[in-house]
């Protein structure tokens, strides 16, 4: 192994750690706030109150969602230095680049523009029970949905099955298969979103977030191994 590879298995290490930790407050700010504002609320009422008079705490949770975006960036970039920059890995970049700008300008709808028209339909519904509002706000959030959900998730998973296959001799039976599942379930969770299927959705985060969650830690787990195993360098 050159040193230039070695001397990425400490950033790698540390983005995988970061990325886990980053990773599983995204999880909770879904299940303990986002979901309420989401096609997971069936009671459309309880939703819009939740956009309109909880906006602070919506967007907080989704900020741990762009954090989210970031530390994958940082961990596919030292992913792919650590092994050699190569082509899989170069694509992997591109493609997780690609997505970070498909799901920040999702959630940047989910932010900015969501909660100021779940007022407007809640003032509307009190003048007509269908208000135009109301079909920009589905628009808006369906574009969302396909923008984060369809695009930036099917360009992760892509990422994800190119790092976890192209390393795969590198990595134990209990490390590879994880990313590999990973970009899996995260194209099936694409084509749930893309049929518009909210049981699919629901179903495959269910499953992906625990699989990257599990890889993510398997990758720092095996690297800090390999910092820990490095001989020292001459004339230490």
């Amino acid at each position: 192994m050159s040193a230039a590879i070695l001397r990425a298995n400490g950033p790698l290490c540390s983005a995988a750690w970061v990325a886990f930790v980053v990773h599983l407050l995204a999880g909770v700010a879904m299940a303990a706030a986002l979901s309420q504002g989401l096609d997971t609320n069936a009671d459309l009422h309880a939703r819009l109150h939740f956009l309109a008079h909880q906006t602070l705490w919506w967007n907080l949770a989704w900020l741990t969602w762009n954090g989210a975006a970031l530390t994958m960036l940082w961990f596919v970039v030292c992913f792919a230095q650590a092994h050699g920059n190569r082509l899989a890995g170069r694509i992997a970049v591109c493609f997780t680049t690609a997505a970070i700008a498909l799901d920040l300008g999702a959630e940047a709808i989910e932010m900015g523009a969501l909660p100021d028209l779940a007022r407007t339909i809640l003032a509307d519904l009190q003048q007509t029970a269908n208000p135009p509002s109301l079909l920009l706000f589905q628009s808006l959030h369906r574009l969302a949905v396909m923008l984060t959900g369809y695009g930036a998730n099917g360009l992760y998973s892509l990422s994800a099955l190119l790092l976890a296959w192209s390393t795969r001799r590198e990595y134990r039976y209990w490390a590879w298969p994880a990313g590999a599942a990973v970009g899996v379930i995260g194209l099936a969770l694409s084509g749930a979103v893309l049929v518009n299927s909210v049981a699919g959705m629901v179903i495959g985060n269910l499953l992906l977030g625990p699989c990257l969650l599990y890889w993510l830690l398997a990758v720092a787990l095996a690297h800090r191994a390999t910092i820990e195993d490095k001989p020292p360098a001459e004339g230490a």
